[in-house]
């Protein structure tokens, strides 16, 4: 024995030694590990812990002590649970007397092991204080915190150590698993100990005497019972008052701070601390705002770190607090006072223009506004968001909001406190505006590119979201304000220096973050933004920011112009510009999409412009870039009347279909040139196709007559018919089928072609870039026998959907049935072969989930097709019964789906139900097999709300057969797991046979996972069915 517990020393002392490598580290930690898990585990910490000195094998005996009784304590005989109590208690007690010693030198590095035998403590009482019984026979472990307080406070420590101690048992019970009755039934073992916690801490904080460190912990141990609930009103009570003076001790702050702030929330009940709601109320909030906050001393912290450009930890955590306090103040601001109150003697409650106020308004302004460019001020900047949401809501909901109409009429009589709130948030958007202005030129240049790229972050996300506030409140006073500011800075601006524009730039930035809550059309104040003397003002050339900017600004309202033609078509100009600029060409290219989706009619007169702007960017502009440009041309395109459409869409379609036509033709002489060519025309066409989609078509309207819909479909039946449209689509179809047979196995076209594909064929209404559905399917089936892959079968299935959408399954006569089924037939085949076993469906997870939506698709749409097909119907069905098996979510998911679909089928109103039935009962038993193992524990618990939405619906569909198969495979010893009883699985049979809803069969099937998978009763197992429902 003596020989092992060296060996583990020596171990020990290997891992934590400095000139130990890496990978011997490793290694050791392992041998260790397994030691922690072996019978010695229980043996080691006692000699360890009784006569070595060395911190680091105190340590790691500590810590096995507390694995052991977590882990293994059923290894462990009830006769030793006394004894290892007893010992434990001494171990920690000269711990705690060595770590802190009342007089003397700590020993160095106890601490930590300190810590672990406080966790194995309450490791220990978890265990025995939840005994059943008489507390004497059983041993159960009633008072055992108490116990534990006086063990550490009569070892002749320091009573900081227990403070540690009691902070290091609150937070590990925290995060006891327990549930229900055992929780509340392990909490009440603490509140015999609550007096003499309060009595311990209020002793701490009360003292004059107390040496900083222990104030300090006695403050982290009141957050630490505070976050655990075990702190009510009558305990705070006497608590609160000997906290406050903390908060501007420096050598308490962070810790003080950091208590009061936690109350706070708690008190707010958003942290679902029930029992210390509302402890602090108005008046406490209020005394501390007068009292602390708007201190002389908070004050000058602030300012100080303002003026020095950086915030030490005593600082964050002051700033933090007034936070709290202002955003909890705000909640009572805007509420009236019972008159009773005051009457009582109380000093009238604080309003708006109370001093108080206005001196805390400034320090969150200052807050918000802190200044710099570090990580560091962009989070002190983004403390007060939660400040100016609440103030911005509370005041709106009493009137306090710029214009008139409804929702301002409690405005009456509260003239001076929105003459506060104005200037408050006046301020705010000012100083926003301020800290949006990008750095002198020669400072930018010196910025390392994280730095750069937080400053674009900080303004697009905290300053733009916070700057929205101010505009709720002030609406169109703030945004003519902007706009005249940012006329007068463009005539005062001077082109020949390089930071000319900034302050301009800041001005549009803050424009355009407040875009998404400008009520259109606003025709007081964007004409002048947009016209000549600022929009048009922009230089043309160099001063890449603000052109940036002012195109990202265009974007934004591009709405607005619909209603100004001659502001739009200056707007284009604009846009058109910046495409060939390589700085500019992604964001004038988003921008010009903008203004050609939101002004396709304003914008029809000019496509042939439109077009010859195009003809003049290919090889100028990327083809990302590109890529937009044609797609906002084609949405103005589809906005032309049947007349005018047939000559811009074929200047647009026909260069493109001829050169993919080239790329096939060439692909031998010039394989990679070809293929690159290829890929950007078949990118070209899909863009060309988006924008010809209607830009309503995913929109079911309502009022549209049945000779409206007809009209549209006659219009689109005249222009497919057009003679040049017909030679272009012959043509098209020619060039997609040699791209598809030429490269079928190169992923990389595949995926374009199925990217048009999918868009080309998305409308209701057919696109003149659009290919027949049925010749596609035939394509894409006949590619999957030559490479059966996702992409292909994932085209297939959405091809399916949209013959459905054309005729659906009654409507097809049998011979246009035999007709689709033919191809269906050749890619079921490619694949069954292929992808049948389980092997290859484990090594291809994304063909097998591609494959079963695929034939969901046809189950839903047509299932007529497989009583040409039962064999194959057989053959799917055998499929899935593999997919249960998998792992892989998305191939599971789509497996469960196709099941719930094949099974509802049998009792359709179809002439197919009788083959669906016939070919799926067969399989009834051991399908129901496979899913109730799966339920077992086979298959994550993210699926069981569709697996028992199967076993519902076979249940349902096969009552007789699922009966008796249940009642069979539940009779089985320890299956579907050997942790589910036979009165479990009883249990869960009447459930799920009785179940009459969804939502019960639902319920039985996760009762029964949560046993199968050992979750009942635990934390886990609750969170998980919280989450299940």
């Amino acid at each position: 024995m003596e020989q092992e517990l060296e060996q583990v020393i020596q171990l020990i002392q290997a891992l934590y030694s400095p000139s130990t490598p890496p990978a011997t580290q490793v290694q050791l930690q392992h041998q260790l590990q397994q030691v922690q898990s072996s019978p010695l585990a229980w043996s080691l910490p006692g000699p360890f812990l009784a006569h070595s000195a060395d911190p680091s094998v105190r340590f790691f005996a500590a810590s096995t002590l507390q694995l052991s009784i977590a882990r293994q304590w059923e290894t462990l005989p009830l006769e030793q649970h006394e004894a290892l109590k007893q010992s434990l208690l001494g171990w920690l007690s000269t711990s705690a007397a060595e770590a802190y010693p009342a007089q003397g030198a700590e020993r160095q590095g106890e601490r930590v092991a300190l810590r672990k035998l406080a966790g194995a403590v309450t490791s220990l009482s978890l265990r025995l204080a939840l005994k059943e019984g008489d507390a004497e026979e059983s041993g159960r472990w009633d008072h055992w915190l108490l116990e534990v307080m006086a063990r550490v406070g009569g070892a002749g420590t320091s009573r900081e150590a227990v403070l540690e101690v009691l902070s290091v048992v609150v937070e590990q019970v925290a995060r006891a698993e327990l549930v229900g009755n055992k929780r509340i039934a392990y909490m009440s073992t603490l509140s015999s100990s609550t007096p003499m916690i309060v009595s311990t801490l209020s002793s701490s904080l009360s003292a004059p005497s107390s040496p900083s460190r222990e104030l300090n912990s006695a403050l982290s141990c009141f957050t630490s019972f505070l976050l655990a609930g075990q702190f009510a009103h009558t305990e705070l009570t006497t608590l609160y008052p000997l906290i406050l003076p903390h908060l501007s001790n420096s050598e308490t702050t962070i810790a003080a701070c950091t208590a009061i702030e936690e109350l706070i929330e708690r008190s707010s009940g958003l942290s679902g601390a029930v029992g210390v709601t509302r402890f602090v109320g108005r008046q406490k909030t209020e005394e501390l705002v007068v009292g602390w906050a708007t201190s002389e001393w908070v004050q000058g912290v602030i300012r100080d770190a303002v003026e020095a450009e950086d915030a030490d930890d005593d600082a964050l955590a002051v700033m933090k607090l007034v936070c709290a306090i202002t955003e909890h103040f705000i909640s009572f601001l805007f509420s009236s006072t019972p008159t009773a109150a005051v009457a009582a003697g109380q000093p009238p409650p604080l309003n708006l223009s109370s001093p108080p106020t206005i001196a805390l308004f400034h320090l969150i302004l200052a807050i918000t506004h802190f200044p710099g460019h570090t990580t560091e001020s962009y989070n002190i900047n983004e403390m007060t968001s939660g400040v100016w949401m609440a103030l911005q809501e509370e005041s709106s909901d009493v009137g306090l909001v710029s214009g008139d109409g409804e929702g301002r009429e409690g405005r009456d009589g509260r003239v001076h406190e929105w003459e506060v709130i104005k200037a408050v948030f006046g301020a705010l958007a000012e100083g926003l505006r301020r800290r949006a202005e990008r750095p002198k030129k020669e400072v930018v240049k010196t910025w390392p590119k994280d730095v750069l790229d937080n400053f674009r972050i900080y303004r697009s996300t905290v300053l733009a979201e916070t700057m929205l506030y101010s505009y709720y409140t002030l609406r169109e006073s703030m945004l003519g304000g902007l706009v005249s500011l940012a006329e007068s800075q463009m005539a005062q601006a001077h082109p020949d220096s390089d930071d000319a524009y900034e302050e301009l730039e800041a001005t549009l930035f803050t424009l355009h973050a407040v875009h998404e809550a400008v009520s259109l059309p606003c025709p007081l104040h964007l004409p002048t933004l947009f016209g000549p003397t600022v929009l048009g003002a922009i230089p043309r050339s160099q001063h890449i920011l603000i052109r940036s900017t002012a195109l990202r600004l265009v974007g934004a309202y591009a709405a607005w112009f619909a209603t100004q033609p001659e502001a739009c078509l200056a707007a284009v100009g604009f846009v058109v510009g910046g495409l060939e600029e390589r700085e500019l060409g992604s964001q004038a290219a988003r921008a010009l999409r903008g203004l050609c989706g939101a002004n396709r009619k304003v914008l029809t007169g000019h496509v042939g412009s439109f077009v010859a702007v195009l003809g003049g960017l290919e090889g100028k502009v990327e083809d990302t870039e590109l890529v937009k440009v044609l797609e906002s041309v084609s949405s103005v395109v589809q906005a032309l009347p049947e007349d005018q459409i047939v000559e811009p869409l074929l200047a647009l379609a026909n260069p493109i279909v001829s050169k993919l036509a080239h790329s096939v033709q060439a692909h031998g002489q010039l394989p990679t040139e070809s293929r690159d060519l290829c890929l950007q025309q078949l990118n070209y066409l899909t863009a060309c196709a988006k924008g010809l989609s209607d830009p309503e078509g995913d929109l079911i309207d309502l009022d549209a007559s049945f000779d409206d819909t007809q009209q549209v479909k006659e219009i689109s039946a005249r222009v497919l018919s057009d003679p040049r449209i017909v030679e272009m689509r012959r043509a098209l179809g020619e060039a997609v089928e040699g791209a598809a047979r030429v490269w079928n196995s190169d992923a990389e076209v595949v995926q374009a072609l199925a990217e048009y594909i999918r868009n080309s064929t998305s409308d209701a209404i057919p696109s003149p870039l659009a290919l027949d559905s049925f010749s596609l399917l035939t394509l894409s089936t006949s590619a999957l026998q030559a490479s059966p892959s996702s992409v292909w079968l994932s085209i297939a299935g959405s091809l399916v959907a949209r013959l459905s959408r054309d005729q659906s399954d009654h409507q097809l006569s049998e011979e246009d049935i035999a007709r689709i089924g033919e191809p269906v037939r050749v890619g079921l085949e490619s694949v069954l072969t292929t992808h049948g076993d389980l092997k290859a469906m484990e090594e291809n997870p994304d063909t097998v989930q591609a494959f079963l939506v695929f034939c969901n698709s046809l189950v839903r749409y047509y299932p007529r097709i497989f009583i040409v097909l039962p064999s194959h119907l057989d053959a799917i069905i055998t499929f899935a019964k593999r997919g249960l098996g998998m792992q892989e979510r998305f191939s599971l998911k789509a497996t469960i789906d196709l099941l719930i679909a094949t099974v509802q089928q049998t009792r359709m109103a179809s002439p197919s139900s009788t083959i669906f039935h016939s070919t799926l009962q067969p399989h009834g038993p051991s399908l129901l097999e496979t899913l109730l193992h799966s339920i077992g524990g086979a298959v994550p618990r993210s699926h069981l709300a569709a697996l028992s939405e199967l076993l519902h619906a076979m249940i349902m569909r096969m009552p007789e057969e699922m009966r008796g198969g249940l009642k069979g495979l539940l009779a089985r010893e320890g299956w579907p797991s050997a942790k589910a009883s036979g009165e479990a699985k009883a249990r869960f049979e009447k459930a799920v046979l009785s179940a009459r809803t969804g939502k019960q069969c639902r319920q039985a099937v996760s009762d029964f996972a949560m046993v199968c998978r050992g979750l009942d009763g635990s934390a886990y197992g609750a969170a998980s069915l919280a989450a299940f429902e």
